[in-house]
């Protein structure tokens, strides 16, 4: 099998909105913390080509994924459905659509990232060469919590302790504890790069932020590249829907000193699982699916969301109306997230075909590479939810990779009861309807992803 990495800057102008922490936040770039990248990996085996393609923005909103894919199938000959493609969730990139008020979009951004992003894949197809594959693992249990369960989303939790090398979360089962790696090697046995594995929000800094970076998986990724000079680290979250670092959204200064830390502490965290990584077992398999699924919704009548809609107009209509976005109490009530919830009504109302309630579909995407099964979906999954999926897999080695070619939510089922922000807001913030059983609908359809690609490849 060959393999190849590449990289590109993808770091946008400063002025441009960031994407993340609330709507109508306007959270223009000021400041470069660190450049951000879209990373490569392409692999050919037997005639059959494929790429993992990562890029350090928020989200790749469905609509403008195809375009990105079709530009690396120009690019290499492959077929845009080879094209493994996600972001890494950075809340400090440049916004780039898929989401009422979350940062405005740049255009000429948006229309030259699909060229950007081919280029790294471009440099990756040039570079391959013979590889062997090695697996690794490593506790990783010093970055995040689940902000579920822990007592507000640990947003006020004491800097001092929680930077700390020292500190564990209270309840690590319910966090993702390991970090996991697979690096490719040439023949004389140089680490061309490796894929890094963890679940965790990129959520480090907050909304009065200003500062452009991938956040803590970001600079651990430039730290461990400039550990292994020429090697290309590239960063595929994992089920990170309700696992937050450690230490997140705080102010400024707080920020940056954490942002650090803790993507130090990540790094570590990569390098010990790249020390520990053995060979691969498994036979060399490359191999891959792409699909579209759709999953149960919340079907409200038409009716109702009209009078939905006009509520929300009067309350921007009403005497002593303002623009500013943080009016109103509870947070989930302010003026933007009003606006949001506005925007999103009215593209439901309007993909109503009919009587017919419009339901986008979810991409899933598998791919093998080496002794790996990747099972990407579109969107983000609740840390509970890959616990049946890995189970099932009969893959050695499963990896289910959040946000390939999408965004939102899949929450547990424990999620869907306290309903509120990840169940019923994030998906009209997408002009979208809420999921009803996506609890039970989205593993079943990784497991019959995962056996369809080992049908394909092998086990």
């Amino acid at each position: 099998m060959k393999a190849g990495f590449g990289i590109a800057d993808i770091t946008p102008r400063l002025g441009v909105q960031l994407a993340g922490y609330g709507p109508y936040r306007n959270r223009a770039a000021l400041a470069i913390l660190a450049p951000i990248s879209a990373r490569a990996l392409a692999v050919s085996d037997r005639g059959r080509r494929a790429v993992v393609l990562s890029l350090e923005t928020c989200v790749t909103p469905r609509g403008l994924s195809p375009r990105i894919r079709e530009a690396v199938a120009a690019r290499i000959g492959c077929r845009a459905d080879d094209v493994f493609l996600g972001a890494t969730h950075t809340h400090s990139g440049p916004a780039i659509g898929g989401m009422f008020g979350w940062g405005e979009a740049d255009a000429l951004y948006v229309e030259t990232l699909a060229a950007r992003a081919a280029d790294a894949a471009e440099r990756a197809w040039k570079s391959r060469s013979e590889v062997t594959w090695s697996y690794g693992e490593a506790p990783c249990e010093g970055i995040a919590v689940n902000r579920e369960t822990e007592e507000r989303f640990a947003q006020f939790s004491n800097l001092s302790e929680r930077l700390d090398p020292a500190w564990r979360p209270k309840r690590p089962a319910e966090t993702d504890p390991v970090s996991r790696v697979l690096a490719a090697r040439n023949r004389r046995g140089r680490l061309l790069g490796f894929l890094h594995h963890f679940g965790c929000h990129p959520v480090v800094c907050g909304e009065k932020t200003h500062d452009v970076h991938g956040d803590y998986a970001g600079l651990a990724s430039l730290e461990l590249e400039r550990a292994h000079p020429g090697a290309v680290a590239i960063f595929l979250p994992g089920a990170l829907g309700d696992i937050n670092p450690c230490v997140n959204h705080r102010e400024p200064a707080e920020s940056r000193r954490a942002v650090r830390a803790i993507g130090r502490r990540y790094a570590a965290a990569v390098e010990r699982a790249l020390r520990a990584a053995k060979p691969a077992e498994a036979p060399a398999a490359l191999g891959g699916i792409s699909r579209e699924a759709a999953f149960s919704r919340a079907i409200p009548k038409k009716a109702a969301l009209a009078r939905r809609i006009a509520r929300l107009e009067r309350l921007f209509a009403e005497p002593g109306a303002t623009d500013y976005p943080w009016k109103g109490v509870p947070p989930l009530h302010t003026r933007g997230m009003e606006m949001a919830r506005l925007q999103g009504l009215r593209a439901v109302l309007g993909g109503f075909n009919g009587a017919r309630a419009p339901n986008p579909t979810v991409r899933l995407h598998g791919l093998r590479i080496g002794p790996v099964a990747l099972l990407g979906c579109g969107i983000e999954v609740f840390n509970s939810l890959q616990a049946p999926v890995l189970a099932a897999s009969p893959h050695p080695r499963t990896w289910v990779v959040s946000l390939v070619g999408g965004s939102g939510y899949a929450q547990d089922a424990a999620g869907k009861r306290r309903a509120g922000y990840a169940n019923d807001f994030v998906p009209l913030v997408q002009g979208e309807l809420p999921y009803t059983r996506i609890h039970e609908e989205l593993p079943r359809a990784l497991v019959r992803l995962a056996r369809d690609l080992s049908r394909e490849t092998g086990p």
